[in-house]
C-alpha cells in the first residue's frame, strides 16, 4: 500500500530516519559521505522504503549517482513522493 505524497519536510524526516542521521543535520548541500548511515546498507534501507512506501522504484545505478541529500530529494521530487508545495 502507498502513502500520500511528504512535504519537503517529511521527505528529509524519512532520509533522517532511514540514514540513522538527526534531520537537522540534512541539509540540501549535505554530502553522500559526511553521512555515515548513507552506505550501502543505508542506500538499500533508501531503496526498500520507497518501493514499500511509494512503489517507487530506486535502481542501484541511480542510488550510486546520488551525492547529496539535494539529489535524494530531486528523485523524490520527479517520481511523486515529494508534494509541490
Amino acid at each position: 500500500m502507498t502513502q500520500a505524497m511528504l512535504t519537503p519536510h517529511e521527505a528529509l524526516e524519512l532520509l533522517a530516519e532511514v540514514f540513522v542521521e538527526p534531520v537537522a543535520n540534512l541539509k540540501p548541500g549535505t554530502l553522500r559521505l559526511e553521512l555515515a548511515g548513507w552506505d550501502s546498507m543505508g542506500a538499500l534501507l533508501f531503496m526498500a522504503a520507497l518501493d514499500e512506501k511509494f512503489g517507487v522504484e530506486l535502481t542501484a545505478d541511480e542510488s550510486l549517482q546520488m551525492t547529496t541529500i539535494s539529489d535524494a530529494l530531486g528523485f523524490m521530487r520527479r517520481h511523486g513522493v515529494i508534494a509541490d508545495s
